[in-house]
């Protein structure tokens, strides 16, 4: 998906908002703004949102001397994730179908994402998702290729989402437990994405095994990434993508092993699969 005018508008109020949240004086912000804005009239509308706010994100990373410029936002997300453990797994415990369960509990926390001027709540996702259909639900079509599988990719997302992506990957292998599965993270700091010391921070990696994709970009830019991932993912036969940023960088594919899982949260992805605003979706590539 290419980037359109109101991709770059997001991107440009994406680091404004940066600069509030990390609380940087006034001089230094009205610095890094003037050259956001001018690094975002010479954006390729040949690329995806995540490859041209890589950019922007890594210039913000430079001019306030931090590595992590969101890192505790992100901590603070898998805290607040974490004090749901509870309230999910009684969920899918006493649920007639788990692996769906668990995959609704996946979706909710998609809204964790700084990335978008549309904000929601996790406390009210959490709440009303298991009573929200999927306006895109290709469940029954995964749920079969899950069963006749030997591998699967997870390609993650946000931090705090990673708490939740836990709860499924353990009721995968307690469902599969010969399955291979493979929790994708970025290879360094964007935005507020899950790298691999926050998947390996909750301990996932005592259900699956934890891998860089080798990209820096806030999605899986398949021409950023490593030779090794690559490989491995063109051997896996079913991979499962959280989060725009993802579906972004890889619905132009067509590529009928991914199934795309996020909560619609901004207009220009709304239009691109003909949905609305807020919906959650579950779609085939």
């Amino acid at each position: 998906m290419n980037i359109t005018n109101e991709c770059v508008k997001c991107i440009i109020y994406q680091i404004e908002k940066a600069t509030k949240v990390l609380n940087l004086d006034e001089e230094l912000s009205k610095s890094i703004m003037k050259e956001v804005k001018k690094r975002a009239e010479n954006f390729s509308f040949e690329d995806t949102p995540p490859f041209v706010a890589k950019d922007v994100y890594q210039y913000l990373a430079k001019r306030t001397n931090l590595d992590d410029p969101l890192e505790k936002i992100k901590q603070k997300s898998i805290q607040k994730a974490i004090s749901y453990v509870p309230f999910i797994e009684e969920k899918i415990k006493n649920s007639e179908d788990k692996l769906f369960t668990a995959i609704k509990a996946a979706v909710a926390g998609n809204v964790i994402d700084f990335s978008t001027k549309e904000e929601f709540s996790l406390d009210d996702e959490i709440n009303s998702i298991f009573e929200t259909e999927f306006a895109i639900n290709d469940y029954e079509v995964f749920k079969k290729e899950l069963e006749e599988t030997n591998s699967l990719i997870i390609l993650s997302d946000n931090a705090g989402e990673n708490v939740f992506d836990k709860i499924l990957i353990k009721t995968i292998k307690n469902i599969y437990p010969k399955l291979t599965i493979y929790y994708a993270t970025r290879e360094k700091p964007i935005i507020n994405d899950i790298t691999t010391k926050e998947a390996l921070q909750i301990g996932i990696d005592k259900y699956c095994n934890v891998i860089s994709t080798g990209v820096d970009t806030p999605g899986l830019e398949k021409k950023q990434a490593s030779r090794d991932f690559l490989e491995l993912f063109d051997k896996t036969p079913l991979v499962l993508s959280k989060g725009m940023g993802n579906f972004e960088c890889l619905e132009n594919y067509h590529d009928k092993k991914i199934f795309f899982l996020f909560k619609v949260k901004c207009e220009v992805v709304a239009n691109t699969i003909s949905r609305n605003l807020g919906e959650i979706v579950l779609k085939r590539g």
